[in-house]
């Protein structure tokens, strides 16, 4: 059946490293293995669009840009995603009221702590969803996120449109909130292996 990959990077990097690893995640192996597993290629079924979702706070990050670059690249050199990139702002630490509303600093500085935020991310994913989805009628939605704020548009896609979700990321961190409207989760913890790609190595020799 006709499919969508979503990926919410901001959760996703969380995950990988909650998981300690040294390795990255290989979102060409992802697509592949979902592909092979939830759809029939043999029929013409495949993933129609897939995208991914992120932001940065350095418009200049020269690293990161290619990264992003290279996760456009469509398969088989890469996983073929329409990027999205959105913006960071950094905003000053305080203390909550009730603990009398300092400014948190470092112990020995004395520098004032800052707290990155993503901005607009949830927002774009939303509307591309549902966007992907009036104009590619997919039926099935494999969906990189833990994040409770997506309910509304999932619940709509599932209830109202049949779509079959498969949520990919861990029970201890994906929300309550959408959990019931999944078919199937992916957890990450699991399969981490079955998708890793290597660090390059760095330096001479």
């Amino acid at each position: 059946m006709p499919a969508a990959l979503f990926v919410d990077a901001g959760y996703i990097n969380k995950l990988w490293m909650a998981l300690n690893r040294t390795d990255y995640l290989d979102y060409l192996k992802l697509r592949e293995h979902l592909e092979a597993t939830y759809c029939n290629p043999a029929a013409g079924d495949r993933i129609l669009e897939a995208y991914y979702f992120t932001a940065k706070l350095d418009p200049g990050n020269d690293r990161m840009d290619a990264y992003l670059n290279a996760l456009s690249y469509p398969p088989p050199v890469g996983p073929g995603f329409r990027v999205k990139v959105e913006w960071c702002v950094k905003e000053p630490l305080f203390w909550p009221k009730s603990l009398g509303g300092a400014p948190v600093l470092h112990p020995s500085t004395g520098e004032q702590y800052e707290l990155i935020r993503q901005k607009a991310v949830d927002v774009s994913l939303a509307f591309h969803l549902i966007l992907s989805h009036t104009t590619r009628q997919w039926t099935k939605l494999f969906l990189a996120t833990g994040d409770g704020d997506f309910k509304t548009p999932i619940q709509y896609l599932v209830e109202y449109k049949g779509v079959e979700l498969v949520l990919i990321g861990n029970l201890q961190t994906i929300s309550e909130q959408i959990r019931p409207y999944a078919c199937e989760i992916i957890r990450l913890d699991e399969v981490a292996e079955q998708f890793a790609r290597p660090r390059p190595q760095s330096g001479k020799g």
